[in-house]
């Protein structure tokens, strides 16, 4: 059976033009890559107004000397999507990956809709690598000790289950750094996938993502107040998350801050 792995670089979340894409085509059975291609869309490259809001914008330099090397290639989309049908009809493609696909999967939805040309992935089911990820590893007390030691958070404080975090855990490469470029993280997404497949995780099974792997702290929360006679009042309660507390005999309360 083969696989697709596949990334996108666009301008921005909310208009997501794309001007990078990426992919691996993966044989399950022999476990290894087949194909590798990797694509600057040059309708968003060559517009400097759009380029200019992406969030990598300052990466062009890099991708000129990808492009100079040959390691990249500048087209059309049109000629890109149809590069993408024939290489998924001829692997006849059982299955897509991405990292948080519901993104990549509008991309591609709102490119090919702005630009007039077929949806490559329009009759191949797209799977997220994150609903894996969750089931296999996010939870483990391993991977929590693991973002405990290296301080993988989010900025809510929880833990990050970014594609960057989960790599660094499954390769032992705690130095790594993604270099948001669609063909390497298609290749860095694939090894992450590679992992919970072997943790027990199956081929075209969903597996369902969280919006968050909270992390549990206790703290002592202090609330001080005056009475109307002046009186101060101070209280101390332990906490583990932002909404119920206990104070020190282990009663629960809800406290609302205005």
């Amino acid at each position: 059976m083969y696989i697709v792995v596949f990334d996108t670089e666009t301008t921005s979340v909310e208009k997501p033009f794309v001007y990078d894409i990426g992919y691996v085509v993966y044989d399950t059975e022999n476990e290894c890559v087949v194909l590798a291609r990797s694509y600057i869309v040059k309708q968003t490259w060559e517009n400097r107004m759009l380029f200019s809001t992406a969030y990598y914008a300052d990466k062009k330099e890099f991708y000129r000397q990808k492009m100079k090397a040959k390691a990249i290639t500048k087209k059309p989309i049109a000629e890109i999507v149809a590069q993408m049908i024939t290489d998924f009809e001829y692997y006849e493609i059982a299955f897509a990956y991405a990292f948080n696909s519901p993104f990549d999967e509008k991309v591609f939805e709102m490119n090919c809709d702005w630009h007039k040309v077929p949806n490559p992935f329009d009759n191949i089911a797209i799977l997220d690598i994150r609903g894996l990820v969750h089931s296999k590893i996010a939870f483990t007390k391993a991977y929590q000790d693991f973002c405990e030691r290296l301080e993988l958070f989010t900025e809510s404080g929880n833990y990050s289950t970014t594609a960057e975090s989960v790599f660094k855990y499954v390769s032992g490469n705690t130095e790594f750094v993604e270099e948001h470029t669609a063909l390497a993280d298609s290749e860095i997404e694939l090894e992450i996938l590679r992992y919970c497949i072997s943790l027990g995780c199956e081929y075209g099974k969903a597996y369902k993502t969280y919006q968050s792997v909270v992390r549990k702290q206790k703290r002592v929360l202090t609330i001080e107040q005056q009475d109307k006679d002046g009186n101060k009042r101070v209280d101390e309660f332990i906490y583990e998350n932002r909404r119920n507390y206990k104070d020190k005999q282990g009663q629960v309360n809800r406290i609302v801050l205005k």
